[in-house]
């Protein structure tokens, strides 16, 4: 017995079929030359800086600090960022309306 091997047969190219073949290669050296342009440029993103931090002690009813400690209880964040969360709206808007007068 003889082996027989089948041979697909030669693929006929037409126009249509080269240019697309022709536009799937520029799109993908395009996205290449993309992809090395961005890898040579240099990150332009600082890291942030820190602030200060400064201790402050307030003075405050023991209710406050059951009730703060309740929220502490419930959500986990800690007692000096629930202060600060809840501080900031009413500190910019109170500097915002001195800031009119």
């Amino acid at each position: 017995m003889t082996k027989s091997t089948f041979k697909k047969p030669p693929v006929i190219k037409t126009q249509e079929a080269l240019e697309k073949e022709k536009k799937a290669e520029d799109f993908i050296n395009q996205v290449d030359k993309l992809r090395v342009e961005k890898s040579t440029e240099p990150l332009q993103h600082q890291p942030k800086q820190k602030e200060t931090k400064k201790t402050f002690l307030i003075r405050m009813p023991e209710s406050y600090i059951k009730d703060l400690q309740e929220i502490t209880n419930l959500t986990g964040i800690s007692r000096n960022a629930i202060c600060l969360e809840l501080l900031r709206p009413a500190i910019k808007r109170k500097l915002k309306e001195l800031k009119e007068k």
